[in-house]
C-alpha cells in the first residue's frame, strides 16, 4: 500500500512540473509578436513622406488630365511618374504656309486667267491645303436657274485646263446657289441645281479639256454654304458660282476605291 501510494505520488509530481512550464511557450509567442509589431512600426517611421507626395501629385495630374510641373520634384532621378505635356488645340490648328506645289499651281492659274480676256470675275486664292478658283456672276458663267455652261465659261475652262492636267492631286468642283426662290421645272431644289453646275464643269474638263477624270470630284452645296451674305444684288450674283479647288491630297488609287479603269499610262494593279 505504501509502495503503491509512493509510486502514485511520484507520478503526480512529474505531471504538475510539466504543466507549470507551459506559460513559457505563451510568453515566448507574445514576445515574438511584440517584436514583429515594433519592427513594423519602425519601418513605417522610416518611410520617405516625399515619395507619397510625389505619387499623390502624379496620380492627381494623370487622372485630371493636367500637368502640374511645379508640384513635381526637380530631380528627375527621384520622379516616380513622368508626365509629358500635350500640345494645346490652338498649337495643333496653327495655320501652316502653303506648300510650294500649291503656290506654283496658283501662280500658273492666275497667269492664265489674266491672259484670257473672256474672264472678268474669276479669282484665285491659295491656302495651306488647297488652291481655290472661284467663278461667279450673272450671265458670265451660268444664266440664272441654269446649269448650262456659257461659251465664255467654256473658254475660261480651256484656258486653265493645261494647268489642271499637270496637277497630280485631287480636284474638287463645288457648285453653289443663292437663296432666291428657285423657279425651275428642271431643278426642283437648289441642291440639284448646284450639283448640275458642278457636274457640267467636271464633264467639260474631262471630256473636252482633257483633265484626267479620276482626279475630278463634283460637289453640290446648294444655298446652304453661302460665301457671302445674300443681302445685296452683288452678293446674290457672287453666290451663284462654281469653285474649282485643287487639293493637297492625291486622288484615290485603283486599290482604294478609285477608277474602275486605269487612267491612260497607268497599269492596272
Amino acid at each position: 500500500m505504501l509502495g503503491e501510494g509512493h509510486a502514485g505520488g511520484g507520478a503526480g509530481g512529474h505531471s504538475a512540473g510539466a504543466g507549470s512550464e507551459r506559460w513559457l511557450l505563451t510568453y515566448a509567442d507574445m514576445i515574438t509578436l511584440l517584436m514583429v509589431f515594433f519592427i513594423i512600426l519602425y519601418s513605417f517611421s522610416k518611410t520617405d513622406a516625399a515619395k507619397y507626395q510625389e505619387i499623390a501629385v502624379s496620380l492627381h495630374a494623370a487622372l485630371s488630365g493636367g500637368y502640374e510641373q511645379s508640384a513635381l520634384p526637380n530631380d528627375s532621378a527621384n520622379a516616380l511618374v513622368t508626365l509629358t505635356p500635350q500640345p494645346t488645340p490652338s498649337a495643333q490648328l496653327k495655320p501652316q504656309p502653303a506648300n510650294s506645289l500649291l503656290q506654283s499651281i496658283a501662280a500658273q492659274l492666275a497667269q492664265r486667267l489674266q491672259a484670257d480676256s473672256a474672264q472678268n470675275q474669276a479669282s484665285v486664292a491659295v491656302t495651306p491645303d488647297a488652291v481655290d478658283v472661284a467663278f461667279s456672276g450673272d450671265a458670265v458663267y451660268f444664266q440664272s436657274a441654269s446649269a448650262v455652261l456659257t461659251p465664255t465659261f467654256e473658254q475660261v475652262l480651256r484656258a486653265i485646263a493645261p494647268v489642271l492636267k499637270e496637277t497630280p492631286n485631287q480636284i474638287e468642283v463645288e457648285g453653289f446657289t443663292n437663296d432666291l426662290p428657285l423657279r425651275s421645272t428642271m431643278y426642283p431644289t437648289a441642291w440639284e441645281l448646284s450639283s448640275a453646275r458642278a457636274d457640267n464643269v467636271v464633264r467639260y474638263l474631262a471630256e473636252d479639256a482633257g483633265v484626267p477624270p479620276h482626279q475630278l470630284v463634283a460637289v453640290g452645296l446648294g444655298q446652304w454654304h453661302p460665301l457671302y451674305p445674300n443681302d445685296t444684288a452683288t452678293n446674290l450674283r457672287r453666290n451663284r458660282s462654281v469653285h474649282i479647288v485643287v487639293t493637297d491630297v492625291p486622288p484615290l488609287g485603283l486599290d482604294q476605291g478609285g477608277p474602275d479603269v486605269a487612267p491612260p499610262g497607268q497599269p492596272v494593279s
